[in-house]
């Protein structure tokens, strides 16, 4: 059952990358039998699996393992929060202001609906 959920998520980052399983294998460097495996819960990644997937696709490797917390493909690369820094340092701070309540916003959690 672990590596089936484990799979799923491999599944899901390879989807969400639009990739085939031949190519996700080939930017892990690995076959597409292993993926094949991989993702139906018949084999487990390793740790140089894990930390490629990492490498090459941002993914949480906690998330991976677990289920809990980020989402795949979603992580922002170091570059985007540097971009999005900059972007912040630019503006005046009207500009500023407008930036923090659009984050405040998103970030807030949602409430279920009453009906």
């Amino acid at each position: 059952m672990f590596s089936e959920e484990i799979g799923g998520r491999i599944k899901e980052v390879r989807l969400a990358n639009g990739l085939s399983q031949r190519e996700l294998g080939q930017r892990l460097d690995t076959s597409t039998g292993h993926i094949s495996w991989l993702e139906a819960g018949k084999a487990m990644p390793g740790g140089e699996l894990l930390l490629q997937l990492h490498r090459e696709f941002s993914v949480d490797l906690n998330w991976l393992l677990t289920g809990e917390e980020g989402e795949p493909g979603v992580m922002e690369t170091d570059e985007e929060v540097r971009q999005l820094v900059d972007h912040y340092c630019r503006v005046d701070l009207q500009g500023r202001e407008i930036l923090r309540s659009l984050a405040s916003y998103v970030g807030r959690e949602k409430k279920p609906a009453t009906g």
